[in-house]
């Protein structure tokens, strides 16, 4: 297979231009390098974009203006094929305000098309073209100037290779019929990178929050409201800001010193120094919430007498994968569970209303309906 020819981007005007062609296409492929370790919000250190034998790297660090980029990644008549798109969206959000419409992920598609799922992309190619990629670089220093030869090698054949795969998928999915679930799937992932957690609400993500009272419940709303807010406003992760393993013992304990927060396991003299007077303020702060404004204790564990329903639900999405041919981790049984059993335990009966399926897409007709029909014909009292 001939290698690439690739074109730099470095400025507004040549990038201006590199759109223009693009919008005539029907597809490109797209993918973005970039550095995560201490902030919120992926920094940008390379995009890509490829077309047949030509790919184009773009270097955000001298770039300005955005503004027809942006047109592009919204041209829902340009399909914006990536791989394993997630991080990629994020820096999209980020950098341009928008995320891209009408996209293709290669990674949901191999699933579909029965390949593998959650499938990484060397393996991907290694897989459809019987090329061995290198993984040297995936882990480089992307914002560093110059890039290495072997930088630019890795990130040009990225969307080279992707080019090669992507018709192949299409393909794969036309004829089995999945292409429009596949379309779903990719349109939420979207979805799913544009709606940001409510700080209000983040607590609720904390393991084993059921087990505080709800006063200790009241202190945690209010460190992981602060957490999360001040993630995003002043562009730094999270555990930077306070640790994930550190919320629940904060809560529960509630120091009141810096010699209080060192008996916190979790708690690094690092996060203490740069965060602890913060986080000791956030405490007193949730201790101050009054009785009448807690929040109210989540519900712990299912009890075991569930555990034949849960066995059922799982075997009826492992069958339902294989009738419908496809594999049994585009139908996991986990996000049906809790709810299904928790409308079951308060009425005795499995229902639609116990579970939102406003974004489980062709899930919902081919999936949910008929497995509720299924599970309340059989009696559970009867078969403990």
């Amino acid at each position: 297979m001939s290698n690439p020819r690739i074109h730099w981007l470095t400025d507004n005007h040549q990038l201006n231009q590199a759109v223009a062609q693009w919008q005539k296409h029907s597809w490109l492929t797209v993918d973005t390098e970039f550095m995560r370790t201490k902030t919120f919000w992926p920094i940008a250190g390379l995009m890509q974009v490829g077309k047949d034998d030509d790919v184009w790297l773009i270097d955000p660090l001298t770039i300005t203006d955005w503004t027809a980029f942006t047109e592009l990644l919204t041209n829902p008549a340009v399909t914006k094929v990536m791989h394993a798109m997630g991080e990629d969206l994020e820096l999209f959000r980020h950098l341009t305000g928008h995320l891209p419409v009408n996209v293709f992920d290669t990674q949901i598609a191999a699933a579909y098309a029965g390949i593998d799922f959650s499938i990484g992309y060397q393996r991907l190619i290694a897989e459809l073209l019987n090329i061995d990629v290198s993984k040297g670089e995936t882990r480089s220093d992307w914002l560093a100037r110059p890039l290495t030869q072997s930088q630019i090698d890795y990130a040009a054949l990225d969307v080279f290779y992707l080019g090669k795969v992507y018709p192949m998928l299409v393909k794969a999915l036309e004829d089995k019929g999945f292409s429009g679930w596949h379309r779903e799937d990719c349109e939420r992932q979207v979805t799913a990178a544009g709606t940001d957690t409510n700080p209000q609400t983040a607590w609720r993500d904390v393991k084993l929050a059921w087990q505080l009272y709800p006063q200790q419940l009241a202190v945690l709303q209010v460190l992981c409201e602060w957490r999360e807010t001040q993630a995003r406003e002043r562009n730094l992760s999270r555990n930077r800001l306070a640790p994930a393993g550190a919320l629940w013992d904060l809560a529960r304990f509630q120091p009141k010193s810096i010699n209080d927060l060192r008996r916190i396991k979790a708690m690094k003299p690092q996060t203490i120094r740069q965060s602890g007077a913060e986080i000791l303020q956030q405490i007193a702060k949730g201790r101050q919430v009054p009785e009448s404004e807690w929040p109210e204790r989540p519900a712990g564990p299912l009890p075991k007498r569930v555990q034949p329903c849960v066995n059922a639900i799982k075997k009826f999405c492992r069958n339902r994968a294989e009738e419908l041919g496809l594999l049994p981790e585009l139908i996991p049984a986990k996000p049906w569970t809790g709810s299904l059993l928790r409308g079951w335990l308060n009425s005795g009966e499995f229902t639609m209303a116990s579970h939102s399926s406003s974004d489980n897409g062709w899930r919902t007709e081919e999936v949910l309906k008929p497995m509720v029909k299924h599970l309340n014909a059989i009696d559970f009292n009867k078969n403990p």
